[in-house]
Parts: C-alpha cells; structure tokens; sequence
C-alpha cells in the first residue's frame, strides 16, 4: 500500500501511487470508518477497500440480477474469480438474468474447491443453464455429510431436469398465467436459454390469444431477432394501439441498428401512441446528439404526446453535469418552447424537465407559469418543484409572492419548499418574509397538515417575523412532516423557550423526530442543551441516530470543555465498537485541547506540540501522515496521543480510550497494507489450502518447537496482564482447513494479522514460507513483532471489555505500540 511504502521510505512513481490510493487506501479508509477511494458499483477495485463500496457493489450486482440486466452480463463475468461474496453474487445474478456468458466461470470455480457460498451458487447456475459439465459435482455433493448441500445439491439436479426438456411452449404457458408482472418477467427469462427460433414459433401461435403477455415476455428475452420480431409486432394494424406501442415499448435498443429502426418508426408509424413509445424507447439507450438528430422534430409535430415523449427523451439522455454549452443552450431552447406550448400536458412535463436538467437560465419562465391563474394547479406545483431544483436566488422575489397568493395546498407546499431550498443553496440570498407574515400566521391554524408544514417551514426563515410562540404547538402537531419543520424552524429561530418541547421530541420513536431534535437543541446551544445531547447519544436508541447526532455534538467543545464528567460518564456507558463512541472520543479530546490550550494562554502550538509527541516516539509517522490514504487513519492516532497528553489531569479516570483508538489505527494500516497480499493469495484457493494443510499437519509440531522458544503466553503491560497463548495462533488458519476464504471487505483484527503473519511471512525450515513477501530475512524479527502485535491486541480486548486501562498500563501500551508500529513499517 501506499502508506506502507512511505514507511519503509521507498521511492515511488506517480502510477504505483495513483494504484495505490485506490488499493490500499481504500482499505486504510474503510478501517477508519470514513469514505474512502474504494470504487463503488459492479467495476470494484483491486486490494483491501472501503466496505461501503464493497456492500454498494454487491447491492449492485444483485439489482442488475433483479432487472434482468443481459447488457451487464459480461461485466459480471470477472466477478465469478473474485471474492467469495462477490463470485456468489454474480453467479445468482447470472442466474436470474439466465445468460451463459458466464458457465466457463463458473466451471472453474468448481475445479477450484471454492467456499461453500461459491459451491452452491455455481453448482445453481451450472444447472439452470442445462450444463452437463456439473453432474459429477452434483453426484459428489448429494452425498456430502453437510445436509444443506445435500438439499442443494437435490434442488441444483431438479433444475438441471427441468432445464434439459427445453419446452418453449410449456414455459411460455407457465409466464402468461401468472398475473404479477413481476413474476412473469422472472419466468420469462427462463426463455432465454432457449433456441430463440422456438421460443418466437410459440409466441407467434399465442399472439392471438394474449397479445399483451406475449409481449411483456418476449421483452425479457432480449435478442436481435427477437427485437425484429417485436418491431414486426408495432407494425401489424389488426393488433390495439396500446399493444403495439408496448411491443415498440419493450425492445432494448442497445444497437445502433436498432435505435435506427426506432427512428424509422417514428418517422413512419401512424399512430402517435406507438411513434411516443418508441421515441421514449431510443431517449432511454441513445446520447443527447442521437436524441436531437431523430427527435429534435418531433418539437413541432401536432402531437403533444410526441411533443412531451421528446422532453422524456431529453430527460433520459442527458446529464445535467456533463452538458456542454452548446448542449444546454440547445435544451434551454427546446424547453421555452415547451413550457410555452398550448397543451397543459406538455407544459407541465418541460416543468418538471428543466428542474431536474439544472437549466437555471429557465428560472424566470418557470416563474411566469406557476404565476398563471388561469393555470391548473397540478401546472403550477410542477412550475414550483421545478424552481426548488433550481435553487435560483433571482427567482426568490417571484416565490414569495407566489406563496403568498397560493391557496392550493399541494402548490403552497411546493413554494415554501422552493423558497427554503432556495435559501439553504444561497446562505447569501436576500429576501423579506415580511411580506408574508399574516399568510403564514393564517396557515398555521390550518385544518390541512400539508399547509401547516408549508408555512411553519417558512416560519423558521422569516427571523422573528414568526414568534417562536406560535410555533411551540406545531412541535406536538399530530403529522409527523408538520412536526419536524416545527423542530427545525425553532432551531433556525435560537428560540430558548423551545427547549423543553425539543428535549421532549428527542424521546420518540421517529429517527427524524430525533434528528430535527437534536439539530435544533444545537443551535441553541448553551449547557444545558449539550448536557441531554450527550444523555442521548450514550442511550438506547437506534446507534445510527446517535451516532449522527454525537458528530454533531462534535461542534461544540467549547460547551463540552464544563462538561467533562458527563462526557466521561457518557463514554463509559457506550462499548468501544458502539457508533457513537469515536465522535464522542474526538468530541473529548478537542474539549481537552481546549482546556490545554487555555491553561497554556494561548492557541499556538497545540497540533504542532501533538506531532512532535508522536514523531519522538514513532519517527516513520513523519513520512506517513503525509499519505493520503492515511489520513482518517492519523486523525485517530493524533487523537488518542492527544488523549494520553491530557489523561494526567484526570484524576481516577478509565484511561482506555486512547488504547482504543491507537489500535484503530494501528488496525487499518495492517489490514491496508496485508489484504490485497492475502487476496492474491486466496484466487489460488486450493493451492492456498493445500499449503495450510501441510502447516498445520506435518510441519506444524517443528515450527510450534521454534516458536515456543522465542514466545511468551503471559505478558504483562504495566499493570495489565494478559494471555496469548501459542496453541490459538493456527485459528487463523482455520476459514482455509474448511475450505473457505476470508472475507476481506472489512479489515482484520490485529490479532488475526500477527496470526497469519507467523504462517505467510516467514521462511522456516519446517515449512513456513514469506508468501506475503515482507522485507526481511530475520524469522526471528518477524515472530517477535508478531508476538508484540499480539500482546497489543489483548490489552486493547481486556481494556474495552473487561476492565479499566490506569496510567501505568496506558504508558507501557504505548511505548510498546510506537516501538511494533515503527518496526511494522521497516516491512513494507
């Protein structure tokens, strides 16, 4: 990884860097729990990464599994080498899209002697797909001693059956009875491993009698001739209008043939249902050129269906960042014209069109129709949205007075959420809610929830025009919206009798309720306020809500600086792995840097004074806190020192937190700089497993000897004894003797990395290889640190689980840690 080699102080190329910071990095970030450089969705990225991404990829892969994605199944392909989770995702998603781009895969996965998720979804999918090559496995796995494989196994062999009678028409059957579109589509898709020719011989015989199922399923199949066919299908004049527009509807046009053909339709077809739906179709596959070159006439057509199906197209087809000038000075002018169009229909789609475009040069005709009278309202709410995705200060004069003649509640909504986020984009905007105080004062009272939210979202921008005492009854309102835009106007308005209702609300069960709660209790400020903030954040309630809202908390040290009792009492009550705990933690070493600073006279100095402590004791930290990828990483060391620095002055205090976070770190730049070694390692999974056979069988009691002599099962750390007992280093090993792999999308605890250290980075006569290619030549080196690592890692469990760190447990802990942290680099 990166940071590893800033350790080791190698000299690096801009490449290796830039590989790097989205390998290792990525890994370094998810270990400190902050977004990291890791690539999100189905293209993953190499080495040990962020696990949002890795969560985010797999949520992908499955969707493209649900939608029946067989333009993706290509990309999926190489995720079947992959991680385990990652290969068993994509085979079921190759499995649901029913394509056989990927049976080779998966029949190398099998020759692999994958993990037991890889087994079952391959052996699956090898089946579904009718491919003989998987019958020994299936006869080998039906007799396993593991029931779940056997049932497997069984269902596998039954699809396989199934599969092999290859009856177009009885599947065909099958789909067009079920009712659920859903359903059906997934039925559908087992046509695809058909010979096309039948499956269009049956859905000709059976166009007759359900023209809109055959349809629906022969949309799924997603093949040239099958698009040929559905074309043939919107041309044929004895079928309904709507069966042919569908039929247009559902070609996937991914071809430039076949948007070619699309066009041809358009420009062809009689019937505007049908030219609409196959202008849509192409808005869905083409670029925004392609759209304006067949659609851009369909501007003027006498149609407003085909008027509005080419603001669809546009809509699909472009990306609002990624319009060049001429491209939004092109959709600037098609859409005027559209909102100027005699037909309500097409108005009010270029409404909603030119908002989600970003087009703001049309802020001014999207005010002239949502001021039209004459206009209906649903008009007039699409004009509004479309001015609150425009967040346009030069249109903030036109809401005002929009809401304030407003008297629908759907289009009063929409100006008072224009208005706000108008406000909320442009801090800087003028404007005078003066001019609608009574509006808002009226509506307060309203009978219609939507109308009570609209105004008191207002209420909380008009700076006083509102007294907050109008607004304290819409903090108990019975609807839920009306009831947190009463907490957040309360919060904008600093009003201090507010507080007791805003303590009250942080009480229910609604995380938004809570959320609201808690922002506006902030922006009052004061003790009081930061005092249940903290009671709340080291509480019961949902950990994600607390978590937030203790980063929150994280603003005011100055108000935590008198509150160090409570804030200690409140860590005390939360685990180490508890969401809350790490903003609290920085919450409390800001409030005594604070402490510090004051106590020293002054700002200066202070972070200098942090790194300085840190470099003395840990020289490499110099080099790597310059990495990029190691900056969530430091944030957690230079906390926990500043933590150490201040724990003199806390008198009988738990010194545990800064063991904490040391470990925080020292975690996520093991697991960044080991996990993409590791993971090479494991694509050679039965060879991996094969040499942890060897390990543990005939050369383990060689090295367990050697070991023995240079390791130590009770150490002692200041005053803090802990086990580490030799005969548990081979459980590392055990994921491998069970013929799995390791999940490496989250980091590894210390522990488990000084374990599989001993076996993958040394060079022992008895069979231990440096397969993790560690720069040393020294075993003995390699197993002390390890040892050390070790002992870290059980001080850091008994600390945060079964008892309190004193000082001189916390001062043995880190001299030991920056001594194993510097000679770990020396490795990279």
């Amino acid at each position: 990884s990166e940071m590893a080699a800033a350790g080791a102080g190698a000299p690096r190329s801009a490449d290796t860097a830039g590989a790097a910071s989205t390998g290792g990095a990525a890994g370094a970030a998810g270990a400190a729990g902050a977004g990291g450089a890791g690539a999100a969705g189905v293209d993953g990225a190499d080495g040990a990464e962020d696990a949002g991404a890795a969560k985010l990829r797999l949520r992908a892969i499955a969707a493209l599994g649900r939608m029946g994605a067989v333009s993706a199944a290509e990309r999926l392909v190489p995720f079947v080498n992959g991680e385990p989770d990652d290969a068993a995702a994509a085979l079921t998603a190759l499995t649901e899209i029913r394509t056989p781009a990927g049976a080779d895969a998966a029949l190398a996965a099998l020759d692999r002697d994958p993990p037991r998720e890889v087994l079952v979804a391959a052996m699956r999918y090898l089946c579904e797909m009718g491919r003989l090559e998987v019958l020994p496995t299936l006869r080998r796995l039906a007799r396993a001693d593991d029931p779940e494989i056997r049932v497997a196994a069984g269902m596998a062999s039954r699809a396989l059956k199934a599969d092999r009678t290859r009856d177009a028409g009885e599947r065909i059957l099958v789909a067009l009875t079920e009712k659920d579109r859903a359903v059906r589509a997934v039925l559908a898709r087992r046509l695809r491993t058909l010979p096309v020719a039948d499956v269009l011989e049956q859905a000709e015989m059976l166009l007759g009698d359900d023209p809109e199922g055959v349809v629906q399923i022969l949309g799924e199949v997603r093949t040239a001739e099958v698009t040929k066919f559905l074309l043939g299908v919107s041309a044929r004049a004895d079928l309904p209008v709507h069966v042919r527009a569908r039929a247009v509807g559902a070609v996937e046009a991914n071809e430039p043939w076949e948007r070619a053909a699309l066009a041809k339709v358009i420009a062809t077809s009689k019937e505007d249902a049908v030219r609409a739906a196959a202008a849509q179709t192409m808005g869905a596959f083409a670029g925004l050129a392609e759209v304006f070159e067949h659609l851009g006439p369909l501007a003027a057509d006498p149609s407003p269906a085909l008027r509005g199906a080419l603001l669809w197209a546009l809509q699909l087809a472009a990306r609002p960042e990624a319009l060049s000038a001429a491209e939004r000075t092109r959709c600037v002018k098609e859409l005027r014209r559209a909102l100027a169009d005699d037909d309500p229909f097409v108005r009010r789609r270029a409404a909603y069109v030119a908002g989600n475009l970003h087009l703001d040069a049309l802020a001014p005709d999207l005010v002239t129709l949502a001021k039209d009278e004459e206009a209906r309202a649903d008009l007039r709410v699409a004009a509004l949205v479309g001015l609150g995705e425009l967040a346009a200060p030069a249109a903030l004069d036109g809401l005002v007075g929009l809401f304030k003649r407003e008297e629908d509640p759907q289009a009063l909504a929409a100006a008072s959420r224009a208005i706000a986020a108008t406000l909320q984009h442009q801090p800087d905007a003028k404007i005078d809610l003066g001019r609608v105080q009574g509006k808002i004062a009226h509506s307060l009272k309203s009978d219609d929830a939507t109308v009570r939210a609209a105004a008191v979202r207002l209420a909380g921008f008009a700076g006083g025009a509102v007294p907050a005492a109008a607004l304290l009854p819409l903090a108990r309102d019975a609807a839920p919206r009306a009831r947190e835009e009463a907490l957040t106007a309360l919060g904008r308005l600093g009003a201090a009798e507010a507080e007791p209702v805003l303590v009250a609300a942080l009480e229910e069960r609604d995380p938004g309720v809570q959320e609201r709660a808690a922002e506006a209790l902030l922006a009052l400020g004061g003790r009081g306020a930061v005092e249940r903030l903290l009671a709340f954040a080291s509480g019961e309630d949902d950990g994600g809500t607390r978590a937030r809202v203790a980063a929150r908390l994280a603003r005011r040290s100055a108000e935590a600086q008198t509150l160090l009792p409570q804030l200690n009492a409140a860590l005390a009550r939360l685990a180490a792995d508890d969401p809350a705990y790490e903003p609290l933690l920085a919450l409390k070493a800001d409030a005594l840097a604070s402490q510090e600073r004051a106590a020293a006279g002054g700002a200066g100095g202070a972070a200098g004074d942090v790194d300085a402590a840190v470099i003395a004791a840990f020289p490499t930290y110099a080099r790597l806190a310059k990495v990029r990828g190691f900056e969530p990483l430091g944030r957690s060391l230079r906390t926990a020192e500043s933590l150490y620095r201040t724990a003199a002055g806390i008198a009988d205090a738990d010194l545990s937190p800064p063991i904490v976070l040391w470990m925080k770190c020292l975690e996520g730049y093991v697991h960044a700089w080991l996990a993409p070694r590791l993971q090479a390692l494991q694509r050679d999974h039965a060879l991996l497993c094969e040499h942890v056979d060897r390990l543990l069988g005939e050369s383990w009691p060689t090295y367990q000897r050697y070991l023995a002599e240079r390791w130590s099962d009770t150490v002692d750390v200041g005053a803090t004894r802990v086990e580490v007992p030799l005969r548990s280093v081979g459980n590392a090993l055990r994921e491998y003797q069970e013929r799995r792999t390791k999940r490496l999308d989250s980091p590894l605890s210390v522990t488990e990395w000084a374990r599989l250290m001993l076996f993958f980075a040394v060079d022992h006569p008895s069979g231990p290889r440096n397969v993790f290619k560690v720069s040393v030549r020294n075993a003995d080196q390699v197993v002390r640190l390890c040892h050390r690592l070790h002992t870290l890692a059980a001080v850091r469990n008994v600390v945060t689980h079964r008892a309190a760190a004193g000082a001189q447990t916390l001062d043995a802990f880190r001299r030991s840690y920056y001594a194993s942290f510097e000679d770990l680099t020396k490795l990279a």
